[in-house]
Parts: structure tokens; sequence; C-alpha cells
């Protein structure tokens, strides 16, 4: 198994994957620099509410970028809203990064060459998911840190060691909900194959099913059909997260799409990588 990682990440290491999630990264971290020049701030995928169902956050979801009470000096709790906004844009590098690197060797055919030396197409496929996911922590961590920094130094704010906990803490569930959207990807891709329609289906559901939550979710329990949905979508997580609103259960919420995502995405990804053929 340790070969076929090795190998998964060196295919990785040297395509144009390795450079581009970065590069889109930076991206990601100007347009959310650029946020600051805006003096009351930066509002994404916002709704109002009942305000009595939500005092603390005066019935909002969304994500808001240097939306602080006092610019000049703001809450630390207001720069880990405004840092865990730049999620809303995550979930279309982490479709880029998956879609792209397990359909390359569909559309290239180069994954009959592990399988033709008597390595299964099981560890093969794990051994992409791993590499993945391990890869994409490393630039999603990295990523989180710098923009805690530089929102930090913009407000003259300097965090303590529990805060930080406190803030790491909060990326740690989101990435969470980026395993299980990583998982949903990679089963998308194999019951599919091809790398438009993936795309086009992945991009229509996690952008629909932010679209239809941010108009029901006042009654969000009460849509039978929809909420479940919406609870598949990683940005009904993020836009929640992206206003604390963790006392309504979302921890509990964010460990069950993980555990769906462990053991039943990634298990029927597995047999259908047995049932089918790499091509």
């Amino acid at each position: 198994m340790f070969n076929q990682l090795k190998s998964e990440f060196l295919k990785l290491k040297y395509s144009k994957l390795f450079i581009a999630v970065p590069i889109l990264l930076i991206a990601g971290f100007i347009l959310y620099g650029s946020l600051s020049l805006s003096a009351e701030g930066t509002q994404i995928l916002v709704s109002e509410g009942d305000e009595e169902t939500n005092a603390a956050i005066h019935g909002v979801i969304g994500f808001f970028a240097f939306t602080f009470e006092n610019a000049k000096a703001p809450a630390f709790r207001e720069i880990i809203q405004s840092c865990m906004s730049c999620n809303v844009f995550l979930w279309i590098i982490t479709l880029i990064l998956t879609v792209q690197f397990f359909c390359y060797d569909y559309t290239a055919g180069t994954v009959k060459l592990p399988i033709a030396y008597g390595i299964s197409r099981v560890k093969v496929y794990l051994a992409k998911v791993i590499v993945i996911i391990l890869y994409y922590m490393v630039c999603y961590v990295l990523f989180n840190a710098i923009t805690l920094g530089f929102t930090c130094y913009w407000g003259g704010y300097v965090p303590c060691f529990a805060e930080l906990i406190q803030y790491f803490g909060y990326i740690g569930l989101n990435f969470l909900v980026m395993v299980s959207f990583i998982l949903l990807c990679l089963t998308v891709c194999i019951c599919l194959k091809n790398t438009g329609i993936i795309a086009t289906v992945l991009c229509v559901f996690t952008l629909g099913g932010a679209v239809i939550y941010t108009g029901i979710w006042q009654n969000f329990h009460s849509h039978t059909i929809l909420k479940y949905l919406v609870w598949l979508n990683p940005l009904y997580y993020w836009l929640n997260m992206g206003t604390f609103r963790l006392e309504y259960g979302l921890v509990y919420e964010i460990m069950i799409y993980f555990v769906f995502g462990l053991l039943f995405l990634l298990p029927l990804s597995v047999l259908l990588v047995r049932k089918q053929e790499f091509k």
C-alpha cells in the first residue's frame, strides 16, 4: 500500500494540479483580502430569518467578511467569522482537485498499469482517496492559518493560545465536511466518468442546494424531501458555521455527515470500483 501511495503522490506532484491548487487558493486569498477594502465589509449568500429563533446572530445565516462592529477593535468571534467566510469558495477548488486528479487515469488509461501488475483496483482507489485528502488538508490548513494571520494583522488583534485552538477547532469541523464532499465527488466520478458531466452535476448540486437552503431555512425541517437534499450539501454546514449556529446541533450534524461519508459513501464507492473496470 505504501508504494501505491507513493506512486499516487508522485502523479499528483508532477501534475499541473500540484501547482494549480495553491494558485487557486492564493487567488481566493487575494479575493478575501480585497474584501477588507470595503469599509462596511462584505456579505455573501446571506439570508435573514426570525430574530427570535436566534437572537445571538439576529436570525441571519451566511458568510461575513470584515463585517466588524468596530473595525479598529474587532472581537475575535468576528475575526473567526470573517476567516471562515473563505469556505464559500473552497468547494470549487476541492471539486477541481478531486475530479481532475481522479478522472485523469480514466481518460489517459494509465490506471490499467498498476492493475496489470496485480495491484487491486480497491487499493489503487484508496491510495487516490488518501493522497487527495492529505494534500488538500495541508493546503487547507496553511490557507486558513495565513487568512487568520492577515485578518488579525488587519484588525490589530493578537489572539491567545486558547483562541487559536478554538479557531482551528472550527476549521477542523469544516474540514470534516470537506472529506465527505470529496467522497461524494469520487462516488459521482465512478458513476459518471465523464469529467464535463461530473463537474456540471456537482456544481448544480452544490450551488442549487445553497440557494434552496437560503430560501427555506426558516422552516427548513418542514420540507421533508428538500431537507435531505440540503443535508448532502457542504454549503449547508458552512453557511451555519459562518454564523456559529453550533447551539442548534450543528456539530452533531457535521459528525453525522462525516460518518455518512465514511460508512456509506466510501464503502459504496469501493463496491462500485470492484464492480467496474477502469477505462
